[in-house]
């Protein structure tokens, strides 16, 4: 009894393509097209060739049949199979291999589809890189300092917010003393134009915000054991600001369109306000912080104070706070190897010329309470 299935047909001279019923007889193939007569294709006279976009298919003809069907397409593996058992040479040839060519293709293409996924991947961590720690460096770069400063004050009258201001007094004196040695001392200086507000708080923590704006709590003045170690926090925290650390943070959070928008006259300051008040709350990155305590050391010797007056100020809040980490060091991380480092730097940088700094600070304490 013939084999049978359902098969393609092409018929000559006529545009598209057809179903039609194939049978496996004894002597040649019967092919029952939905039109016209059926044709008898002899197995001796059947070539074959495989085909498709992805080798899925093998085309069969017969050249010396009479007109009537040109080709046909066969997909079905148990038919491709039963007719490779009929018929011999080339077409025997291709017939046979159908399988293992079609599996060598797909996996041909499960490795590429591999390789895209890969490649993708690729693409999406290379664009998340980009956007977390490319896109910040670039982006803070093209915004002046006069923008900076802008987003900077909106930044603090949100972190300000319902907290009370010492704006006069020996302790605000003395923040405004340190602040303007320091900043007298700054090298090339791009526009920044700082100013510090000193917080009535318990906590010991300062913060710069982008375009100059550095608030100090006044717990990090009843802290400090002299107005020295207080120069040392806010040379680091300044040099934050020269590098544009808090910027990049910002534009880490609320991302580089919102920043970029306000700068060009549009945006809402306000919501991007909201994300700047937490700066005073996020840790800098290691990179970030070492870099700030090289230049808060260097610009302290060039203010004429002792560099040694950063790490003293570090080690003092290390032995307070045994066990539990303070304000100030735990949005400013890593701190045992960056005290022995700032030792070591610190001893290493010559003060040419000293200035000491004329602070009563027994007053300037005393007057915090």
């Amino acid at each position: 009894m013939p084999e049978i299935f359902q098969a393609v047909c092409f018929l000559p001279d006529t545009p598209g393509s057809r179903p039609c019923r194939v049978a496996l007889e004894s002597g040649g193939m019967l092919i029952e097209a939905a039109q016209g007569p059926n044709v008898r294709w002899p197995y001796p006279a059947i070539a074959c060739e495989p085909g498709g976009d992805e080798f899925d298919w093998v085309f069969v003809a017969c050249p010396d049949a009479k007109p009537g069907i040109a080709r046909l397409a066969l997909r079905n593996p148990e038919a491709i199979a039963s007719l490779a058992a009929r018929v011999g040479g080339p077409a025997h040839d291709v017939l046979a291999g159908f399988e293992q060519r079609r599996q060598r293709h797909a996996r041909r293409g499960q490795r590429g589809l591999v390789a895209g996924l890969v490649a993708a991947a690729v693409l999406v961590a290379a664009g998340w890189l980009f956007l977390t720690r490319l896109a910040p460096d670039l982006v803070a770069g093209t915004i002046p300092p006069a923008s900076e400063r802008l987003i900077g004050q909106a930044a603090a009258a949100q972190l300000l917010a319902g907290e009370q201001t010492i704006d006069a007094g020996p302790a605000a004196d003395a923040v405004r003393a340190i602040a303007t040695r320091l900043v007298a001392a700054i090298e090339a200086n791009p526009g920044y134009e700082f100013d510090v507000r000193l917080v009535k708080s318990d906590l010991v923590n300062a913060a710069a915000l982008p375009g100059g704006t550095l608030v100090v709590y006044s717990g990090l003045l009843a802290e400090a054991g002299s107005a020295d170690e207080v120069a040392g926090v806010l040379a680091h925290e300044i040099c934050h600001v020269l590098h544009r650390d808090s910027l990049r943070q910002l534009i880490g959070r609320v991302g580089s369109g919102a920043l970029l928008a306000l700068v060009l006259g549009g945006g809402d300051l306000a919501a991007l306000a909201a994300q700047a008040g937490e700066l005073d709350r996020l840790a800098y990155g290691r990179d970030q912080e070492r870099a700030a305590d090289r230049g808060g050391v260097a610009l302290l010797a060039r203010a004429g104070l002792p560099p040694h007056a950063l790490p003293a100020f570090f080690e003092r809040l290390q032995a307070r706070d045994a066990g539990r980490l303070p304000e100030f060091l735990s949005t400013h991380p890593d701190t045992a190897a960056r005290i022995a480092e700032l030792r070591e730097l610190a001893t290493a940088t010559p003060v040419p010329a000293p200035r000491p700094l004329a602070i009563d600070w027994e007053a300037v304490r005393g007057s915090l309470d």
